[in-house]
């Protein structure tokens, strides 16, 4: 599987002498991998679901082909929504674990031996993240995009899909939960552009997002505010951003979801003050999404969260006084705190806190930056997506290793040859 190499897990089937007296023969190919904590939606489809995905389109698997589920890091299968994986293959996925028996695909190993005609063995240490050697060629991503729309939406199928009973209701909750925004509550035009908010309810809270929301209107966009929290399915996530320009959310799960959105749209990571990280900026630059950390450096978007706080410190067995605690969560960096307690080295807990914590965003420098994107749009229709990189405007504001792995390094996901820049790598700067 596509994971770090603490992570990472090695098997070989075992050799056999002796053929078994009974067997069943499929002559097909099982696809044989792993998972890294699937209930994690895009740990699941980007250390999982694309690597499999890539490399059954690499071995031209038929709609015959089987899976084999060997190894999940990570496994909380009562946090797993179920999800419908059919628009793979028509074969069945082996599981080893009674509990992630969560659709009909998945079945236990039978009692009559199956003999395959092939195997393919591993993802292919294909990804787009920092850890993986090889890419998953960026025309995969755009074809693992069509392939859901047209198996579950397009040409008469979400009705479909919609009038099959499901046994697990979180599948739709998000599409029942989504509420709509327009200018005027005029009717949606197709020329409209279409700004998705995610919120997250159980951390990482906008706090001023009814803000956000007003001030977009105001420009006469049309606002999805959406709810992933309740729950969503891979099918119901490709309906609500199949059709989205920009995804506006705070750092984490739905972030990888812009995949469901068209090539060359945009993805904004609303980012607490203290703490930005890169990953999705290493999964958009091999997608084909413009990506962007959007972090406010203004003590004005803080939020202080003691409660949170406690709980970060009590996992490092840290108590702080009253006093200190208001130090910590306060708009300067807690140096001082940090050297007094952990000898200056708190093994991230200073960063699990602002990951984590509720945020304010700078509403009027999104709005203007959202304005700014969605200008540049007709701009960049004829321009490929290397060439926004190129001209720096694919990924920023901090976005050098993901560039060059993905994009300009020699293996890159966008045909693999080496390609150089005039200044080097190229971070795209949102306007002051």
């Amino acid at each position: 599987m596509n994971s770090d190499e603490t992570s990472d897990f090695f098997w070989k089937p075992a050799v056999r002498s002796s053929y078994p007296e009974k067997v069943q023969y499929i002559n097909d190919t099982v696809f044989v991998y792993g998972l890294y904590a699937p209930f994690h939606f895009s740990h699941w489809m980007f250390n999982g679901l694309l690597p499999l995905y890539s490399m059954m389109r690499t071995y031209n698997a038929t709609r015959n082909a089987w899976l084999m589920q060997i190894h999940i890091v990570d496994d909380q299968p009562s946090q797993m929504i179920p999800q419908d994986i059919s628009f793979l293959t028509d074969g069945k996925e082996i599981v080893f674990n009674y509990e992630n028996m969560l659709t009909e695909m998945q079945v236990m190993p039978p009692t009559v031996p199956i003999c395959f005609a092939n195997a393919v063995v591993g993802a292919g240490n294909r990804c787009s993240l920092y850890y993986c050697e090889k890419n998953i060629p960026a025309e995969h991503y755009d074809q693992f995009r069509n392939d859901i729309l047209n198996h579950f939406i397009h040409n008469g199928q979400w009705e479909k899909y919609m009038q099959k009973e499901q046994a697990d209701k979180r599948v739709f909750a998000c599409i029942n939960s989504t509420k709509i925004y327009t200018f005027d509550n005029s009717k949606n035009d197709a020329n409209t552009p279409v700004i998705a908010v995610l919120q997250r309810y159980r951390n990482r809270y906008i706090l001023n997002a009814e803000e956000l929301i007003n001030a977009l209107v105001k420009q006469k966009y049309t606002i999805k505010f959406l709810n992933f929290d309740v729950g969503c399915s891979l099918s119901t996530t490709a309906k609500l951003l199949k059709d989205v320009d920009v995804l506006i959310s705070s750092h984490g799960n739905g972030i990888g979801d812009a995949i469901f959105m068209a090539p060359k749209t945009s993805v904004l990571s609303i980012d607490s003050r203290f703490y930005s990280e890169p990953w999705f900026a290493y999964v958009h630059t091999a997608t084909g999404r413009r990506f962007y950390n959007f972090q406010c450096e203004s003590s004005d978007c803080q939020v202080a969260d003691i409660k949170l706080a406690k709980q970060v410190l009590e996992q490092e067995g840290v108590t702080l006084t009253y006093y200190e605690l208001l130090e910590y969560v306060g708009p300067k960096y807690p140096t001082r705190l940090i050297n007094k307690y952990f000898a200056g080295d708190d093994k991230g807990a200073y960063s699990r806190y602002t990951k984590d914590v509720t945020r304010l965003v700078d509403v009027k420098n999104l709005v203007r930056f959202v304005k700014e994107i969605l200008e540049e749009m007709p701009l960049i229709k004829n321009k490929s997506f290397v060439e926004l990189c190129e001209t720096g405007k694919c990924c920023g504001p901090w976005c050098d290793g993901a560039l060059e792995k993905n994009v300009f390094k020699k293996g890159n996901a966008w045909g693999g040859e080496e390609r150089k820049t005039a200044a080097g790598v190229i971070n795209w700067k949102a306007a002051a």
